[in-house]
């Protein structure tokens, strides 16, 4: 680490990353990112946990968040990407109550921007239940909250312990970073989670959001941004009334929003939430079972619904060709589940944009 807080090229950073080359785990979704020239050069990192440790996963949140933080910059520095001083990042994180990477205000971006000079924040989430990690990174241009890039992953704590899991999943997580597209702009709201818990809807925001960027059409923006700029104003994101509305057309430039939503069937399902990595979490939640994922395009100048799109899983085992059974795990399942309503939901928006 040069004394700057950047990271140079030192030969544990070598070994790091080759050890990350050999690694393996089971991932959602490959990295999404823009097509684009020139690559940012410099990024900040913020990261977040939830859950709590587990015997499979005995680390404290400092741990993580420490091996979080060293994985992450060595992940950046193989694109040719400085890592900006971690202790300027942290101060900002605490400056302005970052609590969590869901919901962050335009100010906490902009000091990012002009106190470290980073033209990208990098914001990694670590969701703990018992011996399963679930990591996902979203690259957010410090410019205008265009997002960048997105990954997801998932593994299980095996017994080469939570170190591995936590590199292996962040490697597949961590997205290449590009620079912002130039479509229209796409403003997709979190997710509404009903009848399961908070993780549901995490997991649903981000297949939505990595659907979209793949898609190649769409400028969309970081709903934690879009989530804290409503919270400024004082407006309430569930209720979506006209004043909040009101507030996303003004500072996010648009008179349409996308509005995921999820529903489960499954009683089993339900668990109480836990924003923040705790030492008494409970067992990692049920497989989510029968559920289903809706899109709904709302004009924001009426309130009222322009299209809609909505596609149902049933629960249990996926039967291949040959008699092949597959177990797909909940996220997996959700990740399929948005890609079958955003391919019948992207007519919508194209005769919106033209």
């Amino acid at each position: 680490m040069h004394p700057d807080g950047s990271i140079r090229k030192r030969p544990v950073t070598v070994l790091l990353l080759a050890g990350l080359a050999t690694a393996f785990s089971v991932s959602l979704a490959a990295p999404t990112v823009r097509a684009a020239a020139d690559a940012p050069t410099s990024a900040a990192v913020i990261v977040h946990l939830s859950g709590g440790p587990s015997p499979a996963l005995p680390a404290t949140a400092a741990e993580m968040r420490r091996a979080s933080l060293d994985l992450s910059a060595a992940l950046l520095y193989a694109q040719d990407v400085m890592v900006v001083d971690r202790a300027q990042t942290e101060s900002l994180v605490q400056r302005h109550v970052v609590r969590t990477g869901q919901s962050f205000g335009p100010a906490f971006l902009a000091d990012v921007a002009g106190g470290t000079g980073a033209s990208v924040l990098v914001a990694v989430s670590l969701e703990v239940e018992g011996s399963h990690l679930t990591t996902s990174a979203r690259a957010i241009a410090t410019s205008d909250g265009s997002l960048l890039g997105i990954g997801l992953a998932e593994a299980e704590v095996g017994p080469a312990g939570w170190q591995k899991a936590l590199s292996t999943t962040l490697r597949d997580a961590m997205p290449r970073l590009a620079k912002a597209g130039t479509g229209p702009v796409l403003v997709i709201l979190p997710a509404r989670a009903v009848g399961t818990d908070p993780r549901a809807a995490h997991a649903a925001t981000s297949s939505l959001l990595a659907t979209a960027l793949a898609d190649g059409r769409w400028r969309p923006l970081d709903p934690a941004l879009v989530a804290g700029a409503v919270a400024e104003a004082g407006c309430n994101l569930e209720r979506l009334d006209s004043k909040a509305r009101a507030v996303l057309m003004e500072r996010c430039g648009v008179s349409w929003a996308v509005v995921p939503e999820i529903v489960s069937f499954d009683a089993t399902a339900r668990t109480q939430p836990s924003p923040e990595f705790v030492e008494s979490a409970g067992a990692r939640q049920s497989s989510l079972s029968e559920f289903t994922f809706s899109l709904r395009l709302l004009d924001l100048r009426s309130g009222l619904v322009l299209g809609t799109s909505s596609t149902r899983l049933p629960g249990g085992t996926v039967h291949g060709w040959f008699g092949l059974v597959k177990n797909l795990t909940s996220l997996q399942r959700i990740r399929a589940a948005a890609d079958q309503a955003w391919s019948r939901f992207h007519g919508f928006l194209q005769e919106k944009a033209s």
